[in-house]
């Protein structure tokens, strides 16, 4: 992999982690308000996601056995947008190689829409509360910034146009070589 991939990939690994501490601070500030779990796939649907995430992805199914491999790719040749290819069993077969979004789904994120801030949330965690704590709300809009940036970055250094945003299905079956 030449140098300029390699060092967006590690920009992107660096928003990661950072995203991974933020939403490590907010479980653990409210552990008894989070019902996510491992099983629990209700938000594993119509997902979109950024090129340098289907880089990501690519790369770590490159180094998955390749039966393991070859049935991701097919779950994701028949998928619709609606299933993600990476779940087994109700769990993610990637789980340390997870986009943003499903990292962070779930958890309560505010968006500009419409001009007003607007949070959503899955509607189990946080139920036993009259409003969502102000410290427990994740500004995606910002962390969206930073994935556009890293992935401007990418852009290029990739062969072909690829969409702002694609599903997860369409970014197991991309050919990057």
């Amino acid at each position: 992999m030449d140098a300029p991939i390699h060092d967006c990939l590690s920009a992107y690994r660096d928003l990661v982690a950072r995203v991974d501490r933020l939403l490590g601070v907010v479980r653990c500030r409210y552990p008894a308000d989070i019902a996510c779990h491992k099983g629990c796939d209700c938000g594993c649907r119509n997902l979109s996601i950024f090129p340098i995430e289907a880089l990501s992805i690519w790369l770590a199914i490159r180094e998955l056995p390749a039966k393991t491999a070859t049935i991701i790719r097919q779950r994701a040749a028949a998928n619709t947008i609606w299933d993600c290819p990476l779940l087994e069993d109700r769990a993610c077969g990637l789980y340390p190689f997870r986009p943003i979004i499903c990292r962070t789904h779930g958890l309560p994120l505010q968006t500009i829409y419409n001009g007003r801030p607007s949070v959503g949330y899955c509607r189990r965690n946080f139920k036993n509360r009259p409003a969502i704590p102000p410290d427990a709300v994740i500004d995606l809009d910002c962390i969206n910034d930073s994935l556009r940036a890293v992935n401007a970055a990418l852009a290029p250094h990739i062969p072909r146009q690829m969409p702002v945003r694609l599903s997860i299905a369409a970014a197991v079956l991309l050919r990057f070589r």
